[in-house]
Parts: C-alpha cells; structure tokens; sequence
C-alpha cells in the first residue's frame, strides 16, 4: 500500500512503475491508490469544512488558507510522483476544492474541456493532481476521461464563465467548469472509480470533465485538484485563479 501522513510529513521516497509511466504516457491520466490514509482523508474534509462553514462551493487556493492543505501540495512524496510522470521537476501553483455537496446550486461539474486552456502553459508542461476524499463513482459525479485524447493538441473551445461574484466578492453563482470542447472521432468516454487517497494525475491535454453530483443519497464527493508546472516554463496567473509559483525542495528521482 503507498500510504503517507501529511502530519508526519514522511520523507519516503515515491517511486513509480515503468507500466505506471508508460499508461501515463499513453492514455493521459494514472490512479496512484492509496496514496493518503482514510485518517488523513478526514482531516482533510474536516479543515475544509471548518474553514467554510455553511457557504459550500468550489473554492480556490485552499493551500493558502488552511495548513493542512498547504502540508499535502508542498509534500514530497506528492512531488516525486509528478516529477516522475512528467520527468521534470514540478513546481506548485495552484490549487481548486471541490465539495460534491448533492444537488447543490453552488456546483455544477464541469464540461468536457482540457486544463491547459487556463493556464496557457507550454504544450505538456502543466500537470493536475487530483486527491480523492471519498468513494467516488459515476452516480456521485466521479470523473470522466477520454484516454489517448493527451496526444491531441489543444483544441478549439467554446469560452464560458466559470463563476460569478457579487460586489463584495462573495460567489454568488458558480457555472461548470472548463471551456467545452468537441470530443474528435475515435475517442471513447470512461468514468473513473476510486476511493478515498487516491491520486488522479491528469495530462494537460487529456480530455475529461465531471457530472454534476445529483445523487439522492447523501453521497458527498470531496476532490481536491492541485496545479503543478514545469520549473521555469510560463504560464498565465488568471484573474481569478491567480496561480503563482511555490517553493518547494530538489527533484529526488
């Protein structure tokens, strides 16, 4: 089991498969199971939930604002993966919460699109981490991927407002996530399963998105997504995102 504390900050070196960096390579995403404890999934949802109270939505850059969030995008282990998969030293930027709350006005998935449209990086250069904090499957809004769609280049897109603010920047509307794009010939939709500390690495390019969480049984679906670059490649802040670069330790493998 590849388990690591963000309390304990473990020093363990991450080590991948040669399968594993090859399936990434070829399809444009890798589940890392495993990769937090239960324990520490919990806490994780209970800092988020503390931190917000009762106004649940999408929230950026939680690493900025609660220390526990701060401890998983500047850990090591989380480093040495990324590292791995994209054989670069990968610097943090960014970061998005997402509750999964049921049935909530304040989410609404997202569309089919690419991430590098807001980061505008260079081809191959920008990289997502994605954190499971609960069981998480099609009827809970779990996401969906188009494997082999990272070989692309980026494609045209339809542009769309993610969220709305009022005049003192409380978020007052929030939208679907991502500038849509139209799914090429040839390539095939699958829905992802996974568990609480599961890690989902997605390629710049892949094409996938996330329904909508409208179950009726009170299944919740925390995912807490974490933006990483190329050390020393540009990339677009944005206005609401206003990614910026942070420090963390040397490249271990």
């Amino acid at each position: 089991m590849r388990a690591t504390s963000i309390t304990l900050q473990s020093e363990s070196l991450m080590k991948l498969s040669e399968d594993e960096k090859c399936f990434f390579q070829e399809n444009g995403y890798l589940i890392i199971k495993d990769f937090l404890s239960s324990k520490t999934c919990q806490e994780l949802k209970d800092a988020a939930h503390k931190h917000a109270q009762d106004k649940i939505h999408n929230y950026l850059n939680f690493h900025r604002d609660i220390e526990e969030f701060k401890s998983l995008i500047t850990h090591s282990s989380l480093h040495d993966i990324c590292d791995q998969v994209l054989n670069a030293r990968m610097v943090p930027i960014g970061s998005i919460f997402f509750f999964g709350k049921p049935n909530n006005p304040l989410e609404n998935g997202s569309l089919p699109h690419q991430d590098n449209y807001a980061a505008k990086a260079p081809n191959g250069s920008y990289l997502v981490a994605s954190l499971a904090l609960d069981v998480t499957r099609k009827d809970n809004g779990a996401l969906y991927v188009y494997p082999g769609s990272n070989k692309l280049p980026e494609l045209p897109f339809v542009e769309s407002k993610n969220f709305e603010y009022d005049d003192s920047g409380k978020l007052i509307k929030n939208f679907p996530i991502g500038n849509e794009v139209k799914i090429p010939d040839g390539y095939e939709k699958l829905t992802l399963e996974y568990d609480p500390g599961d890690l989902i690495l997605l390629h710049s390019n892949i094409i996938h998105g996330a329904e909508k969480n409208i179950n009726s049984s009170d299944k919740w679906r925390h995912q807490y997504y974490m933006h990483f670059i190329k050390d020393g490649d540009p990339f677009w802040p944005g206005w609401n995102a206003r990614r910026q670069i942070m420090d963390r330790g040397p490249k271990r493998i």
